[in-house]
């Protein structure tokens, strides 16, 4: 059967240079003699005089042959194809037996092979084929049990760094050190969580693998790749279940890992897995005490917030502090559970940022030094957000309040932006409407011919309606906006001017249903 017939399987290698040093058999390297020469995987040997055996020779493989297949000498083109055929095939080298079809290897033969790089062995006229084989054999036998000895070594020694305080970080730290290359845990961002060697953690985080990590997270299923760029290679996998995926392994390395090391790389996948799913717990309690911690600091008791987040929460905020507000997660572009997660990553590991849930969104209260990795990861998702100026914390009614105003501004844009405050955003006469339950009563029947209507009929022209007054009536940036034809956007004001019998030309109409959608909010 043909190689390309067979999936490929990861075996035992041994190096050229070792079956060379097998005294016994005589082998003697005469072409191809390049300094890694010694180096090239051996997987397997094995005799042919097919005049074309490439089809049948699976990677890694030293050939054998007689030469009989070649009726003369071959001509220096012949010779370079069959090399060629062999290189194509992904063989290590090619052995030639002497004195049985011909006494010295063809001089075209050394010169292909020479040419090539590609090692040619001369093979004694004393020295069975199978005798080669046998012992090729017996080395690879040697090889595979002393990598089931170095991963069984290496799983015991994993397991144990894993019973550590650090659990998670000792696992990788042991697995970086048994693998001999980088290894690193990310989150669902792509954002690395814990690396080592410590120098693998700036490698580990080019754009391009955060890419390939996000990538595979989003698709929802487990599953992993290998990835080679600009001569860095990692190999990805995916850690968690299927549709509640928690990040991704990365190891660096751009070869296939053995059998070995996959089996390793596969236990650390486990152990990471189950230590993340045990932090889910942990976060689900921590959620509600960050919870409990903003209802304190708004009651201005700071000092009892910081007494009860002692020893399980980063240092809360202190000095010049910033407020931010974003939108419910069910209008990002990402699973509902990957924004809170990905705010609750930055909190964790960094003093200063305190974020809980807020409104079906998050409130995040952080020191302004931290404000920007903050900002980043909300941006990331494309969620609305507003910001709060700098202040104290005895200010942090304002700042939230602030925050609200800001992203209050960025849900009317309706594009996932974020939205610093303004002194010039205090709403004014609007936020004396919202605290009046009348006002709300009116605002509420103004708008019900149009709401009743989009119930009715699963139509968007309150949404439509909004958008457009909020661009000044101006119906191309609207449409654009919405994402619809300018055409379709008019027919939907002229219906709007239908339900509610106005003319939406009047200034003072415009108004008046802006302050209404203002109050009533979106119903």
């Amino acid at each position: 059967m043909p190689a390309s017939a067979v999936a490929q399987t990861v075996h035992a290698t041994i190096e050229l240079g070792e079956l060379l040093r097998q005294y016994q058999l005589g082998l003697v390297l005469i072409a191809g003699t390049a300094d890694d020469a010694g180096e090239r995987p051996v997987q397997w040997v094995h005799g042919s005089d097919l005049a074309d055996p490439s089809p049948f020779l699976t990677p890694r493989t030293v050939l054998l042959t007689t030469g009989a297949q070649f009726p003369a000498p071959p001509t220096q083109a012949q010779a370079d194809d069959y090399v060629d055929r062999l290189i194509a095939a992904g063989a290590t080298a090619l052995g030639v037996a002497a004195g049985v079809v011909w006494e010295r290897t063809p001089a075209t033969l050394v010169a292909a092979c020479d040419r090539r790089g590609f090692p040619l062995i001369r093979v004694p006229y004393d020295t069975p084929f199978i005798a080669i084989v046998q012992t090729a054999a017996q080395l690879l036998e040697a090889q595979a049990r002393a990598r089931d000895v170095w991963a069984l070594d290496s799983q015991r020694a994993v397991s144990t760094a894993a019973l550590q305080e650090d659990g998670l970080a000792a696992a990788i730290r042991e697995a970086a050190s048994r693998l001999g290359r980088g290894v690193a845990l990310t989150d669902r961002s792509g954002r690395i969580i814990e690396a080592a060697p410590a120098s693998a953690r700036t490698r580990l985080s080019a754009e391009w693998i955060r890419s390939e990590a996000r990538e595979l997270v989003e698709r929802g299923i487990r599953s992993g790749r290998s990835r080679d760029r600009d001569g860095v290679g990692v190999q990805l996998q995916t850690l968690g279940r299927a549709q509640r995926l928690m990040g991704v392994l990365l190891v660096e390395g751009s070869g296939v890992p053995d059998t070995a090391e996959r089996t390793l790389i596969g236990l650390v996948a486990a152990l990471a897995t189950v230590q993340l799913e045990h932090r889910i717990g942990v976060d689900a309690a921590e959620t509600a005490l960050r919870g409990s911690v903003v209802r304190l600091l708004l009651a201005g008791r700071g000092e009892l917030a910081a007494e009860i987040s002692t020893g399980i929460l980063p240092r809360l905020p202190r000095g010049q502090i910033a407020v931010i507000l974003t939108d419910s997660f069910e209008r990002s572009s990402v699973p509902a559970g990957t924004p809170i997660d990905d705010l609750r990553s930055i909190a964790a590991g960094r003093a200063g940022v305190l974020t809980a849930p807020h409104g079906g969104g998050a409130i995040v209260i952080c020191e302004a030094a931290e404000l920007s990795p903050v900002l980043r990861v909300v941006r990331e998702h494309g969620i609305a957000s507003g910001v709060s100026e700098r202040g104290a914390m005895a200010d942090l009614d304002r700042l939230i309040e602030q925050a609200d105003q800001a992203l209050e501004r960025a849900r009317v844009a309706d594009d996932g932006q974020t939205v610093e405050y303004r002194p010039s955003m205090q709403a004014g006469v609007l936020r004396l409407l919202d605290a009046d339950p009348e006002a709300r009563r009116a605002a509420e029947g103004l708008l019900a011919p149009v709401r009743q209507h989009d119930a009715k009929h699963g139509d968007s022209i309150g949404s439509s309606l909004r958008v457009w007054l909020a661009h000044h009536g101006q119906t191309s940036p609207a449409a654009a906006a919405l994402g619809v034809h300018r055409h379709t956007l008019r027919a939907r004001i002229q219906t709007a001017e239908s339900l509610l019998q106005r003319s939406l030309d009047d200034p003072d109409t415009r108004a008046e249903l802006w302050a209404a959608l203002r109050v009533a909010g979106d119903g």
